[in-house]
């Protein structure tokens, strides 16, 4: 990755202002959201000393990476194209992901990452993963607060093992609401239990 001058200006005032496209349309409490998320991924990218150039990437991958939810499925729909491979509730995602493109964002990482943040994908990178964890951690949601604690307590140092306990809890919920798991999870699922290999 290049240096600072060269992150495109959506992901640039994202990281650094949490800034929104103009394009974005969320709520006061999503707004909150990522704010949040994208504070505890500046945090763990801080925690794992990475380069300055990717701790801006991941705070912009947690500001971004909502900024459709408050778009009607309808027209989100026509964003992504493939309807069959989304549900309405996973449209907001890939949605976010092909608007950023559009804008001229080529940072595929980050752009899969946003696409995949809800299911996992199986060949995520670190900010991928990162992603999924810190919107399932994010402390305002207001189930399993205090397991959700302490996964946070836990990270960035058991990133694995929490990435796993995430994940296992998400597929639960769905399993217990009797919602299919899209195959893309299952995949993301394999590739943890088989240690990324």
């Amino acid at each position: 990755m290049a240096n600072l001058a060269k992150i495109h200006p959506i992901i640039h005032d994202a990281a650094y202002d949490y800034t929104l496209p103009s394009w974005a349309v969320v709520s006061d409490a999503r707004r909150s959201h990522v704010e949040s998320v994208g504070r505890l991924l500046g945090n763990w990218s801080r925690a794992l000393k990475l380069e300055k150039n990717t701790q801006a990437r991941w705070r912009a991958a947690g500001i971004l990476h909502d900024a459709l939810k408050g778009v009607d499925p309808n027209i989100l729909r026509r964003e992504v194209g493939n309807s069959d491979v989304w549900s309405d509730p996973l449209l907001h995602g890939p949605a976010c992901a092909s608007r950023l493109r559009k804008s001229g964002v080529e940072d595929e990482r980050l752009l899969q990452a946003i696409a995949y943040h809800t299911t996992g994908h199986p060949s995520f990178g670190s900010l991928g993963q990162a992603l999924f964890i810190a919107d399932y951690l994010e402390p305002g949601r207001r189930k399993i607060v205090r397991k959700r604690a302490e996964w946070r307590r836990r990270m960035p140092v058991d990133w694995h093992a929490v990435l796993e306990e995430v994940a296992a809890s998400k597929i639960m919920k769905l399993l217990e609401r009797r919602l299919p798991i899209p195959q893309v999870t299952v995949e993301f699922w394999r590739c943890i239990t088989d240690g990324f290999k």
